[in-house]
């Protein structure tokens, strides 16, 4: 009788695995519902286009994340995304990106974009302009291995930079994608605080806008959480960034 039901024993333990498995994974597109938050539409960004922002029409977002990936908690983040079925952006730093190719790789195959995020998070506007370019393309390199394909997207750290920089980043191939709205994560404020700047930054520019907020950090989950509860409460959609050729 052992025997006979060992298959079956294993058979379900399989099962509940695979179950298991896609509960951690979060929801699929297809268990979302109609309240998902979702994604509106889409823009592919050029080294010709308009700054995002001033594509984006009255109640659109477009989602960023920067200094990634971190293992877990970058895992966590695209979890909370997933339930909504929504779209981000992540800016990883080239450093993490080599050190973490796996999670890389994983941003992109589940449908976000990846950009790249300088290779140390350096202030590129304090270094000589060779240096600074040098450092940028560094990271660009090692994200564009990192995903398995070139990625010409690029935010500068600290969102700084300088008309000269900006000139050399733009004939290098690369396209700056900047901040309009700022959860200021980084430091101590909570997640509901963070979320309120946000939305009031958003209000402040016609209520649309490019949001940041960054992904390796402890509480990153939930201000993802809180963030997209809220947007979807205030009636605004989010437009996801095409991974453009490099």
């Amino acid at each position: 009788m052992q025997t006979a039901l060992r298959p079956l024993l294993r058979a379900t333990a399989i099962a509940g695995l695979i179950l298991l498995s896609a509960c951690l994974e979060g929801a699929s597109e297809a268990e979302c519902g109609p309240d998902a938050l979702g994604v509106s539409r889409t823009l592919t960004l050029t080294t010709e286009s308009r700054p995002p922002y001033e594509l984006l029409k009255r109640d659109e977002v477009i989602l960023t994340f920067d200094d990634g990936p971190a293992w877990s908690r970058t895992k966590r983040v695209m979890k909370e995304l997933s339930k909504e079925c929504t779209r981000a952006t992540f800016f990883l730093q080239g450093n993490q990106a080599e050190t973490w190719p796996g999670i890389a790789k994983s941003i992109r195959e589940a449908g976000h974009t990846v950009g790249s995020h300088s290779w140390d998070h350096a202030n590129l506007a304090e270094l000589p302009l060779p240096e600074a370019i040098e450092n940028a393309k560094h990271g660009q390199s090692a994200v564009s291995a990192a995903i398995g394909q070139e990625t010409p997207l690029f935010r500068f750290p600290f969102i700084a930079t300088t008309p000269e920089l900006s000139e050399a980043i733009h004939a290098a191939g690369l396209i700056d994608v900047t901040v309009t709205a700022d959860g200021a994560d980084w430091t101590d404020i909570s997640p509901e605080d963070a979320v309120a700047q946000i939305l009031a930054m958003l209000k402040q520019h016609d209520r649309r806008g490019m949001v940041l907020l960054h992904d390796p950090f402890s509480k990153s989950a939930r201000r993802t959480r809180l963030l997209l509860q809220s947007l979807k409460a205030e009636g605004y959609s989010v437009v996801a960034l095409e991974q453009p050729e490099g």
